[in-house]
């Protein structure tokens, strides 16, 4: 494959990463209301395994906001993953800040 075709491929790959990233943003936000509305798993530990992909994958694409929300995020919720529990009151507005930014920087062009 020449350069120009793989640079071709790879980006196409990105759009079509992009186009999948409200689709991926909307399955967050519904992993999230579950938690939130006290069913704690599996939920809890898919949400997290998503937050973690979505920080890589959106990185390798470079969607670099929805990578450093997603981070963000992951790393809010990782300690409370092992107590298996949700974070208090605070954290979760600050998670679901975190969540509304992503979704802005998953539908920024």
């Amino acid at each position: 494959m020449t350069p120009d075709a793989f640079k071709r491929r790879l980006e196409a790959q990105s759009a079509d990463y992009r186009r999948g990233l409200p689709a991926k943003l909307a399955e967050l936000d519904e992993l999230w209301r579950g938690l939130a509305s006290g069913a704690l798993e599996p939920g809890r530990l898919a949400l997290q395994r998503e937050l973690h992909t979505l920080a890589g994958t959106a990185k390798t694409f470079g969607v670099a906001g929805v990578s450093e929300a997603a981070a963000a995020a992951e790393s809010l919720l990782e300690p409370y993953g092992r107590r298996s529990r949700l974070p208090g009151a605070a954290k979760q507005a600050e998670f679901e800040r975190l969540l509304e930014a992503l979704k802005r920087s998953g539908t920024a062009r």
